[in-house]
């Protein structure tokens, strides 16, 4: 590799990284407020805030459970 290459990659990593946290870190965050505060919800009767909480936590868990796998594929694809 020349080293061009390699301060590309490096510069890549440099923003990708921190990105890949925010987005794991926040996701797995918002799926864990909507779970619980839409269980709370519902044992209060409000259903409609109970519904639009379970969506935050389901889109919240595909985005999560996406960013694991597509990190998982970039470290064994590479």
């Amino acid at each position: 590799m020349t080293p061009l290459a390699v301060l590309s990659e490096l510069l890549e990593l440099a923003w990708v990284a921190p990105l890949a946290v925010v987005v794991v870190a926040g996701s797995y965050g918002l799926g864990m407020l909507g779970a619980t505060r839409a269980g709370e919800r519902r044992r209060e009767g409000r259903t409609g805030s109970s519904a639009a909480y379970l969506a935050l936590a389901v889109v919240s868990g595909v985005v999560f459970t996406g960013s694991v796998g597509a990190g998982l594929a970039v470290i064994i694809v590479g």
